[in-house]
């Protein structure tokens, strides 16, 4: 009898597990066996670090962070209920894609920048494009994803080399996405409209693919000198998340990864760059003060609450806006009897929008999703204030 116990325990292990099934919608969502899926990824994390990320919403881990196997990834993922979009390689395919895990599969991170002897695409189109074919004819149940820099969107970077190659990526992959830190990477702190910029330009460029945005969360960057530096405040990675959303992205990816330590951030005497620093002793995978965890925990958490919302078709025609100032942009979704106004000020600047709803009655009381408030509409209408980089959640019940 223990001999066929064992024997069935043997087959059981030998056998494959559930394959999760990931499709693309018609509106370009993402559906994860049959039901709509928002990845709200991590970028490059040991998996020793998945679990204590997980309190912080995150629902998928994007690349790896340390040396074990795409199949040891893959199964820590599994155990936590938690996806992974993993390196195509063709010796672990098939161990792989049998995972529940398994969200995706990724080639070579930002293919399209300049290598060495400056010249782009780094890694030739062509070869990008041949990875992603034979990824297909090995695997039809798991998409490719495909991160750009931003050098394709003429609003954010002035290159002086032909960008024209950049079409060829749309044989190249199945959900396309691209990185832009304004603050971390470039300082800029008026510029955070650059990831509502690149976000549709992607569009233009890649029509029918979904899109995902990489969102900055802290300061660290080993090419600014630590005394011009500051962290994204809580508001701001919030507008960042918010605008790409609005703007259409169909996932995001945060970058937490930081190369000076915490207490020199903003020192004004740390005044060399830290590429100086050969040892990279302050390295770190997830360098996010506590703040903008905390922050990051209530974002993630209201967008896999209201993933059926944002994954839902546009309904166009049915809010209108007006504003004094500021530059506000909405959303309008429509999902089991209710409808959803996301709205985000793309500027630094405060300002008040009146709403105008046809349908809308008066004396309506308008919830502002996670706000702890209601707004009551007056005749197909109703106003309220953004102060600069706010965001509002509007839900009606029709």
């Amino acid at each position: 009898m223990k001999k066929i116990f064992f024997f069935f325990c043997i087959l059981a292990l030998s056998l494959p597990l559930y394959a999760t099934k990931v499709e693309i919608g018609k509106d370009l969502e993402i559906i994860v066996d049959g039901k709509p899926f928002f990845p709200i990824m991590q970028w490059a994390q040991s998996k020793t670090k998945m679990e204590e990320q997980k309190k912080y919403g995150i629902n998928t881990f994007f690349g790896q962070g340390d040396e074990s196997t795409a199949v040891e990834y893959a199964a820590e993922a599994a155990r936590l209920g938690l996806f992974v979009v993993t390196a195509f390689k063709e010796e672990q395919v098939e161990a792989v894609r049998q995972s529940p895990a398994l969200l995706g599969w990724l080639y070579k991170d930002e293919p399209d920048m300049p290598g060495k002897d400056k010249k782009a695409p780094r890694i030739p189109t062509a070869e990008s494009i041949a990875i992603y074919e034979k990824a297909r004819a090995m695997d039809r149940e798991h998409p490719m994803f495909l991160t750009l820099t931003p050098k394709f969107d003429p609003n954010i970077e002035k290159v002086n080399y032909d960008i024209s190659f950049y079409k060829d990526y749309n044989k190249a992959t199945d959900i396309i996405g691209y990185d832009i830190y304004p603050i971390f990477g470039s300082m800029s702190v008026e510029k955070l409209w650059w990831v509502a910029s690149g976000v549709t330009e992607l569009q233009r460029l890649y029509k029918g693919k979904p899109a995902y945005a990489f969102i900055e969360t802290n300061a660290g960057s080993k090419w600014i000198s630590p005394s011009r530096m500051r962290h994204p405040f809580p508001y701001e990675i919030r507008c960042e998340v918010w605008m790409a959303i609005v703007r259409g992205v169909k996932g995001i990816a945060y970058f937490t990864h930081a190369w000076v330590s915490q207490e020199n951030i903003g020192n004004p005497n740390m005044k060399k760059r830290m590429a100086e620093d050969k040892t990279n002793k302050f390295y770190t995978q997830f360098g996010v003060p506590e703040e903008n965890k905390k922050e990051l925990t209530k974002i993630n958490n209201q967008i896999t609450r209201l993933t059926p919302a944002i994954c839902s078709p546009d309904i166009l025609g049915k809010v209108t806006k007006e504003a004094a100032g500021g530059d506000v942009e909405i959303m309008v979704k429509e999902n089991e009897g209710k409808i959803y106004i996301f709205a985000v000020n793309m500027k630094r600047s405060s300002c008040t929008v009146k709403f105008k709803v046809p349908d809308l009655k008066s004396n309506v009381k308008i919830a502002v999703d996670e706000e702890n408030r209601s707004i009551t509409a007056g005749n197909r209408e109703f106003s309220d204030k953004f102060s600069e980089h706010a965001t509002h959640i509007y839900v009606i019940e029709k």
